[in-house]
This record gives structure tokens, sequence and C-alpha cells, in this order.
């Protein structure tokens, strides 16, 4: 659960995946009618083009951008906390002292790091915290939409849902190499001594 909530947290900070190809339908007017009264007298004709498979505009781009959109809405230290996810998810299935050790640290980094930019934050050392975006966030994952300082419905329009199902996707393919069985056929040797 930890390794997909930060995969899914990681491709929220590439741009979204969106389809390459795109189909626009145009409408033009038939040539033996005077004035067009019904769909029969239009002809629709359909262009295909293609466009970069990632889609650069940003929430809030269009129009009056808010301080706090995307994942600042779940945590003010989303990138923190995406690679704690991550090294959680290691963590609590390793069996390793060395490796529990290992991947504590992100989480211990994301705790003492996150608190200190807080807190220098809040006085104006090296940026600037507004009163009003510590009280519509949390350090916390999820905290600020829980208590309802945040909006699900404005998380879920920035959400970039094919990215999330590319992570998923992955995280799947992750569990099932672990768990030892392949995911594709796989082809078994015979050895005959000779």
């Amino acid at each position: 659960v930890c390794q997909t909530t930060g995969l899914v947290a990681l491709g929220q900070f590439v741009p979204k995946a969106q389809i390459p190809i795109t189909m626009k339908k145009s409408g033009t007017k038939k040539e033996d009618t005077k004035e067009p009264k019904s769909e029969k007298d239009w002809s629709q004709t359909y262009s295909f083009g293609v466009r970069c498979p990632f889609d650069f505009d940003q929430p809030g781009q269009k129009g009056e951008k808010e301080e706090i959109s995307g994942l600042k809405r779940v945590t003010r230290h989303p990138a923190f906390w995406t690679l704690s996810f991550l090294s959680a998810g290691v963590l609590f299935r390793t069996q390793h002292l060395t490796s529990v050790a290992m991947f504590s640290g992100p989480i211990l980094t994301t705790l003492t790091c996150g608190y200190h930019m807080d807190w220098r934050l809040q006085r104006g050392y090296g940026g600037k915290l507004s009163e009003e975006a510590l009280a519509k966030s949390s350090f916390i994952p999820f905290v600020a939409l829980a208590e309802g300082r945040q909006s699900w419905n404005k998380l879920a329009d920035e959400f970039k849902m094919s990215n999330a199902a590319v992570a998923g996707l992955m995280s799947g393919l992750l569990w099932v190499m672990r768990r030892g069985r392949a995911p594709l056929p796989t082809v078994q040797h015979t050895w005959k001594k000779v």
C-alpha cells in the first residue's frame, strides 16, 4: 500500500500522459442546400492529428492560479512524503536490519526537514509561508482534506488519472515479481548429466 501510494504520488509530479492522436470533427454545409436547417444538411468530416504524448498544461494555468494546488492539497511537502511512502513500501517488507536502517532514513528526513522548512518559511527565511496557506494545508498527508480545509473535488479535478493508472500497474507488477510469480511465462531448463 505504501509503495503504491508513493508511486501514484510520483506520477503526479510528471506531466499528464495522453493519447498522442487527436480526432477533430468539423461540419460543412452540403452543396445543394441554401440554408442548412437540420443535421441532414450538414456533412461531417473527421481529421486526425498528432500531438505530444504529455500534456504540459498545469492545473491553474487557465485563469487565476491558487496558492495551493495539486499534491500541495494533500501535504505541504509532497516530494518528501512521496519519497517516504516509497521507502516505507520497502521498509515494511524487508527482513534485514541494514535495510531497515537505510529505508528509515527518508522517513526521518521527511519529519525533521519538513518541520524545519515550515519553521524557516514561517519566519521568512528562504521564502514565505503565509498564514492562509498554513491554515489551508497540513504537514501530515491527508489531514487538511480530512478536516475539510481542502476540497476533495478540486483534488480530483487536478489529479492525473492516467499517470496514477500507470503507477498502479507498475506497483502491481512489482508485487507479482516479489511474490516469485513472473507476469509472463518462463522457460524452465532441465540439466542432464552426461
